[in-house]
């Protein structure tokens, strides 16, 4: 019995150069502190690729993890950058310093210590309106612009995107009956839950939001574990009267939809607001939600992949 435990034992330990080994081949993780001293978590992807593009991740106060699904298959055609914005897990900061100029600035100062002459970005959610921020103050810096799950790219006012229509749009995905199905073992034991099993219940409801194909919420990363709330104050200050639809079409812009976004169903308003601006092209995703890279992979990363190199 000693003899298999010590065998066994010799197994494990020896395998951990390994496993550690096969983790430096895939990436490098470093910090750099921006000029009001809060200090940004980066993860870079090897690749033999010198096309660099810069990962914005939503929120505010997700982090860079749960976007790592969205680059899968092609880290060796580009050179991937994730970072977490300030108030994320891995950039920490008090609530003073969370301020949406200061997450732009971040990107800057991420653009300038990679010393990259022009950047390709690709920008899900909120980070999207990182990204047209950044894309509208130093143009001369961006060469590719992807977004997904995107913010509208003019409003008047906050209540532009987060509309009355947004609330009955997620007021349908959460009555789906395939979602009630999902949830339909957790309501019946509400009272008897282990940990685990609210857990699960807290991230059904919060893949029901983010994808349309319910049965894959397992793979949706982020939710209530992986999210700090209190990141959520930058939207405050967010000027909300804004209009980035000239910076889009000066660029090479690439907006990829999932058809059921709850932000806009179809596209509607966003086809309403780039029709004029045809330069930016719009891919819309079939059967696909906010998060349309775990309903429908293959089309995301064909539609991606475009967006990142014509």
């Amino acid at each position: 019995m000693l003899k298999n435990k010590v065998l066994v034992a010799f197994i494990f330990f020896s395998f951990i150069p390994f496993f550690s080994n096969a983790q430096d081949r895939r990436y490098e993780e470093w910090y750099f502190f921006t000029k009001d001293t809060t200090r940004i978590f980066v993860k870079e992807m090897k690749s033999q690729s010198k096309d660099t593009v810069i990962v914005v991740h939503g929120g505010f106060g997700a982090n860079h993890d749960y976007m790592l699904d969205a680059i899968q298959g092609l880290e060796n055609k580009f050179h991937f950058i994730l970072y977490d914005q300030r108030g994320s897990l891995m950039s920490p900061a008090p609530l003073d310093k969370l301020t949406f100029q200061s997450n732009v600035s971040d990107l800057f100062e991420l653009v300038s210590e990679l010393k990259i002459k022009k950047v390709k970005l690709l920008c899900h959610s909120m980070g999207t309106l990182v990204g047209m921020e950044f894309a509208r103050l130093y143009p001369e810096l961006v060469s590719n612009l992807v977004l997904t799950g995107t913010i509208l790219p003019k409003a008047q006012s906050s209540t532009d995107i987060f509309s009355e229509q947004m609330g009955k749009n997620l007021e349908f995905l959460a009555n789906r009956e395939e979602v009630k199905k999902e949830k339909s073992y957790y309501l019946a034991h509400k009272s008897q839950l282990t940990a685990k099993e609210k857990t699960e219940f807290w991230r059904i409801s919060f893949a029901e939001a983010n994808i349309y194909d319910i049965s894959k919420w397992r793979l949706l990363k982020g939710g209530q574990a992986y999210y700090n709330q209190d990141a959520s104050v930058m939207a405050e200050s967010v000027n909300w009267n804004y209009d980035y639809r000239s910076t889009l079409n000066s660029l090479k812009a690439t907006v990829i939809q999932g058809q059921y976004d709850f932000l806009d169903f179809n596209s509607s308003s966003l086809k309403e607001l780039l029709k004029e601006f045809q330069l930016v092209e719009l891919k819309m995703i079939p059967d696909a939600g906010h998060n349309s890279w775990i309903d429908e992979p293959l089309l995301f990363r064909e539609y991606l992949v475009h967006g990142l190199t014509k």
